[in-house]
């Protein structure tokens, strides 16, 4: 069963390789390590088991203005 989950840093390797799976084929933007660790309270997973299968970010800027990150 899949359930939905704040990220936490174990899950970081898993999200870099995702998030870079599909930048590399070009539908999304590329993240580093660096900026994952550094924005993890922005992410949230989908897990399947103990294996990460999609994540989300949600970045708010302002009171009026978010980014939706590798969705």
């Amino acid at each position: 069963m899949n359930s939905i989950e704040k990220a936490t840093i174990k899950d970081v390797p898993q999200m870099h390789q995702l998030i870079n799976y599909f930048a590399d084929k070009g539908e999304m933007l590329a993240r580093s390590l660096s900026e994952i660790y550094e924005y993890i309270r922005d992410y949230f997973v989908v897990r399947q088991g103990e294996r990460v299968i999609a994540c989300v970010a949600l970045h708010i800027s302002w009171s009026d203005l978010a980014e939706i990150k590798s969705l």
